[in-house]
């Protein structure tokens, strides 16, 4: 921080300081008070009643002769104990609360919510009295009475805030990386929902400190002959015009502290100043830095094999070196919508193997974000997934497709890493770079001692081509540019030593420059750590410099699939060409107006019955829109494949030739 920053953030600190330096003094007089007080505040002597202030007692005495500078001093000491009790239970039952009903959701949530509605509706006072009432005066009776209608505020804030949480891309890639529920919750969603609490907290220190006094003033708080600051006004009521000593200085005391709380809060909730969160880092086991497995050959994206037979969702122990590490059969995703469901992916087939690249193209709605999310429960909970996902690790396979939370919490963390298209929706901006990589290497199985643990994370980083990553460990989230951040999602998704990436529009939003480096860098690792990759792009120039094989996505299906060459260089599906077409060529004549297709894209599969694209293609035929067109071989291949009616299949070609073999 620098020059007029720093100024700026000084002076923040010093007007911060000042508004609460009223509280701060009563706090630390009140802890000081058996040091400060200059006579036992409990003492009576009815031969010195009603003196007014002197040098021996600075704020008088009253009626019985108690000094009233000790009985400020200890009032100070009960008012504000009996306050941070209060806060204390309020703001950890609401806050814990609220984080799980708003993580939780569905019933739990609106459950939660229906009973802080009811509680924030009722009068605090009258529900502090009839408790009282029924329990009887005393301090325990005040705390307990004071945080049941304290807690709900706190309760509301925190379940809006993890609410908002609950579907960001953070969340996904927590889950993915196998961090269980307590995990997320303690470490990722209690944080920043205490954040506002602390600062509704900073404004309810009034609104107790007010509610005790009140408490004590109509004999239900703290009894004689305690000194309480609402009990010395009652006490000072009846001398007003004659000994003004007994009731002003404990009312100017409640009103300081109400003010500092109030204006305090205001400062917090204005933005001025942001509530620092304090983690703890436990080591888990002992282990090694970043291991790197040997390096492998790429699959040849030109051959062709038939998909593994499926035997069911149970895992088998062993496999084949040359199965695919995810096979996704008949994938179809649906959403309620208007009383039913709608698709939008439907019957979507593709495989990835050893070492393979393989690229889901397509316009932004086409549905391949979410064709390549939903084997690993990456999807709204509202999402019906249905069909077969089978994942090949080293450990066996395992059917994705159906498995229960705590089923794939097993699985997650260990085989399968993802970059998501967002980065800064990604990273927990409360937290640095280093611990988001730190709790990577933990979820692996890879932590130990914090220096052990932190070792792994820079070579991860330093895997990941940041430049010196033990000052980018020590760094938050917006103090990266975007392609540094992308790498630090990257080094995340590495820590499990993942033998399948999904990349999800990795170089969206990045400058060419930044864009052809993250693109050298994912070639480079694919190639020394034999991974294969799930590359997600509307951009075919994304494409051209990664992926082995592409599949075009329309509307929820695939309508062409091949080895990268066959499909850049003999497109067959209209749709395709189009995209191609609309991608700037090196050498063309300025002023030359490129290509776009005519229309609007399909939303998903249900909008017609026919083939999806039949509405904005110039080569549609009546037959177009009778159903969907199957995705067949092209004659004279044997790897590409298309879904459009206006050429013969392998199959038909065959039969006409009288060639029953192909």
């Amino acid at each position: 921080m620098t020059g007029p920053r720093k100024y700026w953030a000084g002076r923040a600190w010093i007007g911060t300081v000042l508004l609460a330096l009223p509280l701060i003094l009563f706090v630390c007089v009140g802890v000081l008070a058996p040091v400060l007080a200059p006579a036992d505040p409990t003492a009576n002597d009815l031969g010195a009643g009603l003196l007014p202030p002197s040098s021996q007692h600075p704020l008088g005495t009253d009626q019985l002769g108690r000094d009233q500078l000790s009985r400020i001093l200890y009032g100070a000491r009960i008012s504000l104990t009996v306050t941070a009790a209060v806060l204390a239970v309020a703001l950890l039952l609401g806050t814990v609360i609220g984080t799980t009903a708003g993580y939780l959701g569905g019933r739990v949530d609106r459950a939660v919510s229906r009973v802080i509605d009811v509680v924030v509706s009722l009068p605090g006072m009258l529900v502090t009295l009839a408790v009282i009432g029924v329990r009887g005066p005393g301090v325990e009776n005040l705390i307990l009475a004071l945080s049941l209608w304290s807690w709900a505020p706190y309760a509301r804030i925190a379940r809006a805030r993890v609410a908002d949480l609950r579907k960001s891309p953070h969340l996904d890639a927590l889950r993915l990386l196998g961090a269980g529920r307590l995990r997320i919750l303690g470490r990722h969603l209690l944080p920043p929902a205490l954040a506002p609490c602390l600062v509704y907290a900073s404004t309810d220190v009034g609104t107790i400190v007010l509610g005790v006094a009140t408490l004590s003033f109509l004999g239900l708080g703290i009894a004689p002959p305690h000194a309480e600051w609402g009990q010395m006004l009652v006490e000072g009521r009846a001398f007003m015009e004659s000994a003004w000593w007994l009731a002003y200085p404990p009312g100017i005391a409640i009103t300081a502290v109400v003010f500092a709380g109030n204006l305090l809060g205001e400062r917090l909730a204005a933005g001025e100043e942001r509530p620092s969160v304090l983690r703890l880092v436990r080591p888990t086991r002992t282990g090694s830095a970043w291991p790197t497995r040997r390096k492998a050959e790429p699959s040849d994206g030109s051959r062709v094999t038939e998909p593994t037979p499926l035997s069911g969702p149970q895992a088998t122990t062993g496999r084949s070196e040359d199965a695919p590490v995810l096979q996704v059969r008949d994938l179809t995703v649906s959403y309620p919508q208007d009383g039913e469901r709608r698709r939008v992916v439907a019957g979507m087939s593709y495989e990835v193997r050893r070492g393979e690249v393989l690229a889901l193209v397509g316009e932004t709605g086409s549905g391949k974000t979410t064709a390549a999310l939903a084997p690993f429960g990456l999807l709204d909970p509202y999402a019906v997934v249905t069909g077969s996902a089978v994942l090949g690790s080293r450990a066996g396979t395992r059917e994705m497709v159906g498995l229960t939370p705590a089923e794939r919490r097993s699985i997650n963390g260990s085989t399968v890493g993802v970059v998501f298209q967002d980065s800064g929706a990604v990273l927990n901006p409360l937290r640095t770079i280093g611990a988001h990589v730190d709790e990577a290497v933990r979820n692996a199985g890879r932590g130990g001692r914090r220096s052990v643990t932190r070792s792994a994370t820079e070579e991860l980083l330093r895997l990941a081509g940041l430049p010196d990553p033990a000052t980018v460990a020590r760094e938050f989230p917006h103090q990266l540019s975007g392609g540094m951040r992308q790498r630090a999602q990257l080094a995340m998704a590495l820590a499990c030593e993942p033998e399948l990436l999904i990349a999800d529009e990795p170089t969206s939003a990045l400058d060419v420059t930044v864009q052809a480096q993250l693109l050298d860098l994912l070639a480079r690792l694919r190639e020394e750590l034999s991974m294969s990759m799930v590359v997600v792009s509307h951009d075919l120039g994304v494409v051209t410099r990664l992926a082995d094989r592409v599949a075009v996505v329309y509307a929820g299906r695939i309508v062409e699939t091949g080895p990268l060459a066959a499909v850049l260089n003999e497109p067959d599906h209209p749709y395709t060409q189009g995209l191609l077409d609309a991608v700037p060529r090196p050498g063309t004549a300025p002023g030359t107006r490129f290509r776009t297709m005519p229309g609007q894209g399909g939303s998903g599969p249900d909008d017609t019955a026919g083939c999806g694209f039949a509405s904005r293609c110039s080569l549609a035929t009546a037959a177009c829109a009778d159903g969907a067109p199957p995705l067949e071989t092209l004659a004279g291949t044997f790897a590409h494949r298309s879904a459009c009616l206006r050429h013969p299949s392998v199959t038909e070609v065959a039969t006409v030739k009288g060639d029953s073999s192909c």
